[in-house]
């Protein structure tokens, strides 16, 4: 569907064709065109006119600290303006309720838990798809002895139709016991905490609130017979339920009405509404419940009228939300809310963002239903269910789409994989179960017993980097899922590179890859061992820098003579590889063996020399490296000079002389073969050569008319280069690849889509594991041995 054909079929969509006009405005300035955010759910894009309107008024205006400042000062008035207009947006006001700015709405949950009157007879209970943030206030209620309980959604929202469809009940999963008291009559009231996401961060489900937070509300004046949410604790004369409901998420494109739920508390996290700031959340309060809550934990600047300096005989609380504020709030960034606000709210409306919002999520998600394989097999797994009953019961979803892809024999793929593979291509999402560890294990179909695995404790967990086999039993359980999420600003344009993106690269490439072999047995005509010959020799002295081309270069006891000797360190004594900081690609070293000096080089700078023998007087410390091997530290001027090459703090580190390793990653040499880079470039419109690869030996056929097979070395178990030494290499194994294979060596700039051909083309089955090239290291130790360029290489298996 083109794009007139979609404006024209949803009406709804774009704000009356302002859409284009408003990204142009608001984005196009400080946000790469090429780039595709699919990722509103971890935070939305800060528009530019809410910059320019903050920051002129903070150029503008002196805005002093509100606890130097009278009551009708321009901070404070500014303060309380803000807070009235983010109260009206819960259709509400400060008199009936109050906020405590926070870091976020994580750190809101927090601050809750160490105020609400939990007691050992307090029960805590929460929803199966709450956020971490909830789940962790069960640690408050436990350490005062009381118990807490996990609801469900009914089954059908997992498409679970167990029993009849008609029951939509809610469901107990699992109550704790609270600590063993003696059983004591008491009529003394006790409290107890419910709480709920709104909208929840793995695949958008909205609970219907009439019928989950409702009852507890109702409960405030009437004691409701057959209470329908089934906590432990029935709410009676003496058990009062109070309610938390998390907005984080519902607020970034629906607003949520106080009016209409009175709730007793709400989080949330501004930067998810607007981008911008991070760093600030709130926690909303109906005042009728302040008076519940203990502010004695702690008192600050700003939440007392007076203490005894000598002892605790006298401590005078301020009055209300006062009472609770500790020390001097955020005002400057504060103030950027109302900037915020007034982009969502005036200009927009959240009506016509639901409306915009909710029209692409559903077109994206009936174009990728449509996405097959040649063998019929579907692309798309979604965790939701979507269906009118579902809405006839209340429910309904935001903006968000959870979903795994398969492969073309029906296997999950890696949805590590995906996300590499997306960002290669500059679209960002999210993968992993996205802090809902409840709603990812119940849609994935994990279990307890499962999560106790061995494997699925090595897999991946919210916020994980590692790598690790993400889907286990052959393909047929993942582990994480993929989440996409738009938001305010998200356009046609948007979903329809996603789409391209899934029927180019994926159910034309990574879908099909597993039938692909990811290695060639090598041939056993005696000329291809023969004719192959050594046509460039490499040495990287600095780690991720630049390479040296030789003709021929010496050995040591372990590799090339200064080959990876030395290492670009940061502030933190961390390495900084060519992943983190492509610019690394851009120092170029050379080594003048007469004078033994190591000489580095940038554009624009001038060259810094190192005396190889003499450089004791520049080690300011030393540090041992995870992997053993131990390092000096420089300082000084080489410092300085890296620091103003790389734009950040950096400085160089040389391994010790009794190290036992390079600093290699694996092998002491990689080894490259020409007629494996001719393979893998074709048909890929780039220029790549075989330094994309950052190889210390390439090989090559002797003769241009010969022909032999691309990938032959995957199966080499050792080689010996001809010459005087003789000198005899042992494969160690593949070179697995990473996103370092798209830095373009001559710039510096990653622009390839080197790393998907590879992951197309060389991906070990069930694994993320692309390889190309071998590692070597030296069968023995050789005296005084060097190797050319033009020696012979000879195979022997």
């Amino acid at each position: 569907m083109d794009k007139q054909e979609f404006i024209e079929t949803h009406p709804e969509y774009g704000y009356n064709g302002t859409i284009d006009e408003i990204y142009q405005n608001e984005f196009i300035n400080h946000y790469p065109s090429d780039r595709i955010y699919l990722d509103h759910a971890g935070t939305t894009l800060y528009s530019q006119s809410q910059l320019d309107a903050h920051f002129h008024q903070l150029r503008t205006s002196t805005l002093n600290n509100p606890h130097s400042e009278q009551e009708d000062s321009k901070s404070l008035l500014l303060i309380q303006e803000c807070m009235e207009l983010i109260l009206s947006i819960f259709e509400t006001s400060g008199r009936y309720y109050s906020i405590i700015f926070t870091l976020n709405a994580t750190h809101a949950c927090q601050l809750l838990s160490t105020l609400f009157p939990f007691s050992s007879q307090s029960e805590y209970a929460y929803m199966i798809d709450s956020h971490n943030s909830l789940i962790g206030i069960r640690q408050q209620v436990k350490l005062k002895g009381g118990s807490f309980s996990i609801i469900s959604h009914p089954l059908q929202i997992y498409n679970k139709q167990n029993g009849s469809n008609n029951n939509w009940s809610f469901l107990c999963m699992s109550h704790s016991a609270s600590s063993p008291l003696p059983n004591v009559e008491s009529n003394d009231p006790y409290y107890c905490l419910f709480a709920t996401p709104a909208e929840n961060n793995f695949n958008g489900l909205r609970s219907p609130l009439d019928e989950l937070v409702r009852p507890f509300i109702n409960t405030r004046d009437n004691q409701l017979k057959d209470f329908p949410i089934p906590v432990h604790c029935g709410p009676s004369k003496t058990c009062h339920w109070l309610t938390l409901v998390d907005c984080a998420k519902y607020l970034s494109t629906k607003p949520f009405s106080l009016s209409l739920y009175p709730v007793d508390f709400v989080v949330l996290s501004f930067y998810k509404i607007f981008g911008y700031p991070t760093g600030l959340g709130a926690l909303i309060i109906r005042n009728e419940s302040l008076k519940l809550l203990n502010k004695e934990n702690y008192f600050g600047g700003g939440s007392v009228e007076y203490v005894s300096p000598y002892d605790d005989s006298r401590v005078e609380y301020k009055s209300g939300i006062n009472g609770f504020i500790h020390g001097t709030i955020p005002f400057t960034t504060i103030l950027s809310l109302h900037q915020g606000f007034q982009l969502i709210t005036n200009k927009l409306s959240y009506k016509s963002i639901s409306l915009h919002t909710q029209c692409l999520i559903d077109y994206c998600r009936n174009e990728m239903l449509k996405l097959n394989y040649s063998n019929g097999q579907r692309l798309c797994l979604f965790y939701d269910a979507r269906s009118n009953l579902l809405i006839e019961n209340g429910y309904s979803y935001g903006p968000i789409l959870n979903f795994n892809l398969f492969n073309i024999y029906g296997q999950f793929i890696s949805c590590r994989l995906i996300h590499r593979i997306a960002t290669n291509h500059n679209i960002i999402l999210r993968v992993g179960t996205f802090c809902t560890p409840g709603a990812s294990q119940a849609y994935l179909g994990s279990s307890k017993s499962f999560e106790n695995n061995h494997e699925c404790r090595r897999g991946l967990f919210c916020g994980t980097n590692a790598d690790g086999d993400d889907v286990l039993d052959s393909g047929r359980q993942p582990l994480g899922s993929i989440r996409l999420s738009l938001g305010w600003m998200s356009r046609y344009e948007d979903i329809q590179c996603w789409i391209h993106f899934l029927r180019q690269v994926i159910l034309q490439g990574i879908g099909i890859a597993s039938q692909l072999t990811s290695s060639v047995p090598i041939d056993n005509r005696c000329d291809e061992e023969k004719n192959l010959i050594l046509t460039h020799i490499y040495i990287y002295p600095i780690k991720s820098c630049a390479s040296i081309l030789v003709k021929e270069w010496p050995l040591t006891s372990m590799s090339f003579l200064y080959d990876r000797e030395w290492m670009v360190m940061d502030q933190n004594l961390n390495p900084l590889t060519l992943k983190r900081l492509p610019a690394l690609s851009q120092i170029k070293p050379s080594i003048n063996s007469e004078k033994n000096q190591l000489i580095l080089n940038a554009t624009n700078h001038r060259s810094f020399i190192i005396e190889i023998n003499n450089d004791s007087t520049m080690i300011k410390s030393t540090v041992n490296l995870n992997d053993g091997i131990t390092c000096h530290v420089y300082g000084g001027e080489i410092e300085q000079w890296l620091t103003k090459v790389l734009g950040i703090y950096a400085t160089l580190a040389r391994r010790t002389n009794d190290s036992q390793m390079t600093l290699a990653n694996e092998g002491a040499f990689l080894l490259v073969n020409e007629e494996s880079v001719r393979q893998i470039r074709s048909n890929l419109n780039e220029k790549i050569t075989h330094e994309r690869f950052r190889p210390n030996l390439v090989v090559d056929k002797q003769y241009v008319n010969e022909s032999y097979s691309a990938y032959s070395e995957d199966s080499w178990k050792r080689l010996v280069i001809l010459n005087e030494s003789d000198i005899e290499l042992k494969v160690i194994g593949l070179c697995q690849r990473c996103t370092v294979v798209n830095v373009d060596p001559s710039t510096g700039k990653n622009q390839s889509h080197l790393f998907t051909r590879l992951q197309t083309q060389r991906r070990e089955m069930d694994t993320l594991r692309a390889n190309f090239g071998i590692l070597l290291n030296l069968s023995k130790t050789y005296e005084n041995a060097m190797i050319h360029v033009g020696d012979q290489i000879q195979i022997v298996k």
